[in-house]
């Protein structure tokens, strides 16, 4: 919570196995920590119906500067049915206030059928997701195909195309459609072709970093790296693979000491210290 100091709130994402169907859904729920234990949980989401489909559980959080919650579900490997339908779960970025209410302007509070969580549909699998530091807009990046992945930055009510629009193709090297852009859909700012499989964003704003303040951070599962994207505005100028071969990438965060934490699964948690 970004008041954590004063109200010890931890948000944290899962795979719930809630409800009466079998396998799991991503579930987010918030509680606190008493030595090495969680107290006070509290579920402030959990997605429905559950499916025994392992893939596209999303699971990002991050807080706006109005203290609103955002957290990303994937489409669970269901992409024909769940992300252009906004009474489904799934392929969506949603809105809580911390608490876990409903905030009165989301964009489907007012459709009968919606799931007045959704904040923007048309997502695939968004890993990645950080508040710009300067303004304040919330920015994802999600899993393509085989190629494909993108970056958006979200917007109310915003449909981001998947699966009608696409750079991508299937993983079996047959086209999913030959539209790559159709009017009321957004287009990414930036997106990767071979698909780099993304997990973890972060801005950098700390002077551990001569020449990086602004720069966004994406870790690479596929290609084992992390990469660092300088930028114009919104548009995406300049790309550096760094950490070559480290494993695959899960998370990148900015520590409060100013120096970039990287999370390698199966390995640990490396420091990225400048060579000066």
């Amino acid at each position: 919570h970004p008041n954590y100091s004063n109200n010890g709130w931890i948000y944290l994402s899962y795979s719930s196995e809630e409800g009466s169907e079998k396998g799991g859904h991503t579930a987010i729920a918030r509680a606190k920590l008493s030595g090495n234990s969680l107290t006070d949980l509290e579920v402030l989401y959990k997605a429905t119906p559950n499916t025994t489909s392992g893939r596209h559980f999303g699971s990002r959080i991050e807080f706006d500067t109005n203290g609103y919650l955002y957290f990303t579900i994937g489409e669970r490997g269901d992409r024909d049915v769940n992300p252009q339908d906004i009474s489904l779960d799934g392929g969506k970025v949603y809105r809580l206030h911390d608490d876990g209410r409903i905030p009165s302007d989301n964009p489907f509070v007012n459709e009968a059928e919606a799931k007045p969580a959704i904040f923007t549909y048309g997502n695939r699998n968004p890993q990645g997701m950080v508040r710009h530091p300067e303004t304040g807009a919330i920015w994802i990046h999600e899993h393509g195909p085989r190629g494909g992945d993108e970056i958006n930055i979200i917007e109310s009510g915003v449909n981001y195309g998947w699966p009608v629009i696409t750079y991508g193709i299937n993983y079996s090297g047959t086209p999913i459609t030959d539209k790559t852009e159709m009017e009321g859909m957004a287009q990414p700012i930036h997106y990767w072709v071979p698909s780099i499989a993304p997990s973890g964003m972060e801005f950098v704003t700390s002077d551990r970093y001569p020449g990086w303040q602004g720069n966004l951070l994406v870790g690479s599962l596929s290609f084992q790296y992390l990469e660092r994207l300088e930028l114009n505005g919104n548009a995406v100028t300049y790309r550096e693979k760094l950490m070559e071969d480290i494993g695959r990438v899960r998370n990148v965060k900015q520590g409060l000491d100013g120096y970039i934490y990287v999370a390698v699964e199966g390995k640990g948690i490396y420091r990225l210290v400048p060579n000066s």
